[in-house]
């Protein structure tokens, strides 16, 4: 910075931006906070019907959680009948949930959890999170309180990007839980044919209630990652190139190349779950 910017009245106006940068969390970060610190135990979104069969019906034998997964925890904090904070004034929300987690994560005692005692007894020792400082309790606050809106528009695109290989074992094990398959799609910014499909195919409205009812479908730009090891062994260096697997990690189909929106639905029907 000049001389002249630090003596001008803009001067005030950065530090001004810069404090309130600081002092406001975001929900990127509470969501890296989460995966990080709590991802080990929590996992990431689950049905809520599938959770009600797995809870009511199956006692917990059907997807074995260790602790509540995010959105469980979403709704107790915001909407269940131990909901945190003030609903009208967000700000004042934000700042109760962040006081209450820094509260209850470093020791989780069972008096404050926000669940019954007829949930809890399925879940397993619960550990403490320690080592947060007041921007990362706010940031989680953030996460918790976006969620939902992030998920809806990650949903109604359908993909997530894959930007390293080692992030499949987490994708892998959300669909093992989910009940769904994995499908990974090799990429590039400059593939006309990527694109077409975009476009033409995997907008459909039918493509995508298949998509979003049975499959995690997740993105990688092969021109700057890696794909995992098990796909590179079949990878035919085509973009887009399809590969299917189910949550062990099993390669089920790999199509490489531009598919019709016929074609791509066979392949799809042909690979749901419940077929198999």
């Amino acid at each position: 910075m000049t001389a002249s910017f630090l003596n001008s009245p803009l001067r005030i106006l950065f530090l001004f931006f810069l404090f309130f940068s600081t002092l406001f969390g975001s929900y990127d970060e509470g969501a890296k906070i989460f995966l990080n610190r709590c991802g080990t135990c929590h996992t990431g979104y689950v049905d809520p019907e599938l959770l009600k069969k797995n809870f009511f019906q199956k006692k917990n034998r059907l997807l074995h959680l260790k602790a509540p997964t995010v959105n469980m925890l979403v709704y107790a904090m915001l909407q269940g009948p131990k909901k945190v904070g003030d609903i009208p004034d967000r700000e004042m929300r934000r700042e109760e949930i962040a006081a209450y987690l820094e509260e209850v994560l470093p020791r989780l005692d069972m008096d404050e959890t926000l669940f019954t005692r007829g949930l809890l007894q399925y879940f397993g020792k619960k550990c403490s999170i320690k080592g947060l400082d007041e921007r990362d309790y706010l940031d989680l606050s953030d996460f918790f309180m976006e969620y939902m809106k992030h998920r809806f528009v990650a949903k109604a695109h359908s993909k997530r990007h894959l930007e390293n290989p080692g992030k499949l074992g987490l994708l892998l094990s959300e669909a093992k839980r989910s009940g769904k398959y994995l499908i990974v799609e090799a990429s590039s910014p400059y593939c006309h044919y990527c694109k077409r499909m975009d476009r033409e195919v995997l907008s459909d409205p039918e493509v995508q209630k298949l998509l979003r009812k049975h499959f995690i479908m997740a993105e990688v730009n092969v021109q700057s990652t890696a794909l995992p090891e098990q796909l590179v062994k079949v990878y035919r260096h085509i973009t887009p190139s399809f590969f299917i697997l189910d949550g062990n990690g099993t390669l089920l189909g790999h199509y490489p190349g531009s598919w019709t929106r016929k074609d791509f639905l066979s392949i799809l029907r042909e690979h749901l779950p419940s077929r198999r």
